[in-house]
């Protein structure tokens, strides 16, 4: 019997994206150790427009179906002026009855500043691209967590490593999310892209394989996955993002909820949403 090769569930398509990338990612990283020795800035310059301080997206760097996903997000990561997002909202975590309120400030591209507040207690937890900090004492894996999913599974942070020139195939285009077993399946349909990635909420830097899931159809992000490993034991992740509004005319998700071994970790959902200009003051040191 034919196998339609657009119904694929994600375990499936996650076996299958590692299984293609070993070879494919290890001549990606020969290729980039060789470039960095001779020219330590090559991987961001092919693709980097700079302008009032940072790095910006620039179309002609992408490919034709990538140019689309980008400007159904608006045009605040290719132009100065809204590269600084602060969202207020609250943190539920699955563990925890005690819902947070938080105040999340992040600027373009892999910055974060962020405040969790419970009861009396506030927490500040800041990332400078280079490391995840948290004021008056050290970060733990359910802040390390939150960082990631903020920092690393967002649209903005995938427009990010191709910026960077991180190693990127598309997968193909209108996936489905079942097994192709279903007779009028009326669920979502995704474009899935494969990033070899590099992640660094501690002072290690870690390389991570991970598939993004734009919806076919409203060509923005709603789910990224990918597998790290906790106490030896490999954890399967999943970012669920949606409830996208427009905001000062660029889209922001209202909700992201995050699931390990299939179940929900914590959800992050969005009150208010307000967009401005980069601003060099400090907010991402601690």
């Amino acid at each position: 019997m034919r196998k339609n090769p657009r119904v694929l569930v994600p375990s499936l398509l996650i076996s299958l994206a590692m299984l293609a990338a070993f070879t494919y990612a290890a001549s990606i990283k020969l290729r980039s150790s060789k470039a960095a020795e001779k020219k330590p800035l090559a991987r961001e310059a092919a693709n980097l427009q700079t302008g009032n301080g940072g790095p910006y997206v620039r179309r002609s760097s992408l490919s034709p179906k990538l140019v689309w996903h980008l400007k159904a997000m608006g045009d605040r990561l290719e132009k100065p002026g809204t590269e600084r997002l602060t969202l207020t909202g609250t943190l539920t975590r699955t563990n925890d009855p005690q819902t947070q309120a938080i105040v999340a400030v992040l600027e373009f591209p892999d910055r974060l500043r962020l405040t969790i507040q419970k009861g009396a207690e506030n927490r500040v937890i800041t990332f400078d691209r280079e490391q995840a900090k948290a004021a008056a004492n050290s970060l733990n894996t359910a802040d390390e967590d939150v960082v990631e999913t903020l920092v690393y599974d967002t649209a903005e942070h995938f427009f990010a490593t191709q910026i960077q020139g991180m190693a990127t195939r598309f997968l193909g285009s209108r996936f489905r999310m079942d097994d192709g077993s279903t007779g009028e399946y009326n669920g979502p349909y995704y474009d899935v892209y494969q990033v070899t990635d590099r992640v660094k909420t501690s002072a290690d830097e870690t390389e991570q394989l991970k598939l993004y899931y734009f919806n076919s159809d409203a060509l923005l992000l709603e789910r990224v996955s990918y597998e790290i490993t906790r106490n030896g034991s490999p954890v399967k992740v999943e970012e669920r993002i949606g409830g996208w509004t427009i905001e000062q005319g660029q889209q922001i998700p209202r909700r992201i909820e995050r699931f390990e071994n299939g179940q929900s970790v914590f959800v992050l959902t969005v009150r208010t949403a307000g967009l401005s200009r980069r601003v060099d003051d400090g907010a991402f040191a601690n």
